[in-house]
């Protein structure tokens, strides 16, 4: 099997608030980190926030926090927090966390 080498990637943890929730923008989310090959999660909160967890290359993984700081096209982005995170080397999927 196969291993990328991830000795490069980042990990970030974004806390995005606004319109995002009933609006599809989970599925959109983990539309974009798939296309751009990123692993992680992505879950509402009971606030009415989404969290998204990904990890990758550093430019995608900054491509990725441009589209949150965007949002999907039926959201409303208001804010979006950023916090580095330690990698995890054994992740390989992008999914929702239920």
């Amino acid at each position: 099997m196969f291993y990328e080498d991830k000795s490069d990637f980042i990990r970030v943890r974004a806390f995005v608030s606004g319109r995002v929730q009933h609006v599809g923008f989970r599925s959109w989310a983990c539309e974009q980190a798939e296309r751009l090959g990123l692993t992680g999660t992505v879950e509402n909160l009971p606030d009415g926030r989404v969290e998204i967890i990904f990890q990758g290359k550093p430019e995608l993984v900054a491509e990725m926090k441009e589209k949150l700081k965007r949002g999907s096209p039926l959201s409303i982005v208001s804010k979006v927090i950023f916090y580095n995170e330690r990698v995890k080397p054994e992740e390989t999927f992008f999914g929702t966390a239920w």
